[in-house]
């Protein structure tokens, strides 16, 4: 089976490329372009002592000893040619970040070139303490020969678990990976059963743990009782905080919800902590609800560099109610907040107060959220500094909506039976409808070919309760109100 790569842009942000199908193979998984693939920088050289065996194969090899993918140790390209294979062939890390966004990668993947070499085959070589729990029976070799081109599974791949090693026959020049067949093919909806296992979540390293720093929470954090009250957490200590991030960064599957609920107050002073939820691939964003019945969290610092900032670092479809952050001292370099860095979908946030400050450069911060979309603010306040000034905006957009004129070009018409029209100007592109109900947004939707907007979508939370319907587009600092204010109450005008 061929599938198409299918990338993911998230915010602002999600890209979806096509996927089509033939022979069991596979496809690329969602990949987030929201925070930058780390390039990777190897000194590492195909060795200059290549071996020759009895049938005159060369062998060409790849030390590979990448401190964050340490899963393989040693990638072979064997081949019959008639020069030196070093001349004619070339193995190395690809950085490219479809290739690194593949769904259940293990390792680097592997970028073969070579021209007159024949009868050629791949070895890779793994290190079975560092396969994350991966049964190696699970363990798949992926090929494609080029970044927008299908996976497809290699057949022909042979597995010894002796020698921890998984070969097979060169499908051609492109790019050679392993993978994790539970998380890859269950990734199309197919049966994995025969796959399925359960990880061994206390031994192994965990992807959050080798992209960053992660503070105090690894040391602090108890994770038997993480997994033991996975998914709904009720935390009275810092230790059972720190659990709970811990699943959230490291364990918890893409978009499984995730619920915290504060019994106590917490006192965080002293703790080197971090967000919650991170945007790589959006396989650990947080998604979810923290409750904080009233509790608060104090002494929360957090310093960290080009990742979402706050609390909450990356969230989707999250949100946070009847919680204090008291002394809070956050710092990043972009999306930064005292209770999220980057949230999205997320409905309504309720009863919270801030007190503390945001530091760092870049822009997209705010006294709760750094960058937020459909998010609405309930009994909201904040006592909050940011580079030393006071800050009195909850998020960035609404300091952006508070501070950019509005021009009103469009004239909305509100009908009898309370449908919505609007004029035309050719010049706007991306106008956007915003409705709201009782103040909290339920609903952005594109405008720029409808001149009507029915009451099916103004009244997808329910008819009664007070309507408000205007146009947004983009302006010089994000989106801006472009039309008059439609506002009615019930469903009579």
């Amino acid at each position: 089976m061929k599938r198409r790569l299918m990338a993911a842009v998230m915010c602002v942000c999600m890209l979806f490329a096509s996927c089509g199908e033939s022979e069991k193979g596979g496809g690329e998984g969602d990949v987030s372009f929201s925070q930058q693939s780390e390039s990777i920088t190897s000194s590492r050289q195909a060795s200059e002592s290549e071996a020759a065996d009895s049938d005159g194969r060369q062998v060409l090899t790849l030390d590979i000893n990448n401190d964050k993918k340490p899963e393989l140790t040693k990638v072979e390209l064997s081949g019959k040619c008639s020069g030196d294979i070093e001349r004619m062939a070339s193995l190395s890390e690809s950085g490219h970040v479809l290739h690194n966004g593949v769904v259940g990668l293990i390792g680097s993947p592997i970028e073969v070139e070579y021209d007159g070499v024949y009868d050629a085959q791949i070895t890779f070589y793994y290190d079975k303490n560092e396969l994350r729990g991966v049964p190696e029976k699970n363990l798949v070799l992926l090929y494609c020969t080029a970044p927008n081109e299908p996976y497809n599974t290699v057949t022909s791949a042979k597995l010894d678990t002796q020698k921890c090693v998984v070969s097979a026959a060169v499908q051609g020049k492109g790019v050679y990976l392993l993978a994790d067949a539970y998380q890859w093919y269950g990734a199309w909806g197919e049966d994995v059963s025969e796959y399925a296992y359960e990880r061994d979540t206390t031994s192994y390293k965990t992807d959050w743990e080798r992209e960053f720093d992660t503070g105090s929470i690894i040391k602090l954090a108890d994770k038997d009782w993480a997994v033991k009250n996975a998914p709904d957490f009720h935390v009275s200590t810092a230790q059972q905080l720190a659990s709970a991030v811990y699943y959230v960064n490291g364990i918890n599957p893409t978009y499984n919800k995730v619920s915290i609920t504060l019994e106590s107050d917490i006192d965080l002073t002293g703790y080197d902590w971090r967000p919650m939820g991170w945007s790589k691939s959006n396989n650990h964003a947080f998604c979810g609800t923290v409750n904080g019945q009233g509790h608060y969290i104090k002494g929360m610092k957090i310093k960290v560099g080009y990742e979402p900032c706050g609390f909450i670092g990356y969230g989707w479809d999250a949100a946070v109610h009847d919680i204090s952050f008291i002394n809070a001292d956050v710092t990043g370099t972009h999306c930064t907040g005292i209770v999220g860095g980057e949230v999205y979908s997320s409905g309504v946030w309720s009863n919270i107060y801030t007190q503390g400050k945001v530091s760092g450069g870049g822009k997209d911060y705010g006294a709760i959220i750094g960058r937020e979309s459909g998010i609405s603010f309930k009994g909201c306040s904040a006592d909050v500094t940011v580079g030393g000034e006071p800050f009195k905006y909850f998020s960035y957009k609404k300091k952006q909506e508070a501070e950019t004129p509005v021009k009103e070009t469009f004239h909305l018409t509100l009908n009898p039976d309370c449908t919505i029209t609007r004029d035309e100007h050719k010049e706007f592109k991306e106008i956007t409808w915003h409705v709201e109900l009782d103040g909290v947004e339920i609903l952005e939707r594109g405008a720029e070919n409808e001149l009507t907007l029915e009451t099916q979508y103004q009244w997808r939370k329910g008819s009664e309760g007070i309507h408000k319907v205007y146009l947004i587009a983009p302006g010089e600092n994000g989106y801006v109100r472009v039309s008059n204010i439609i506002e009615y109450v019930g469903t009579q005008p």
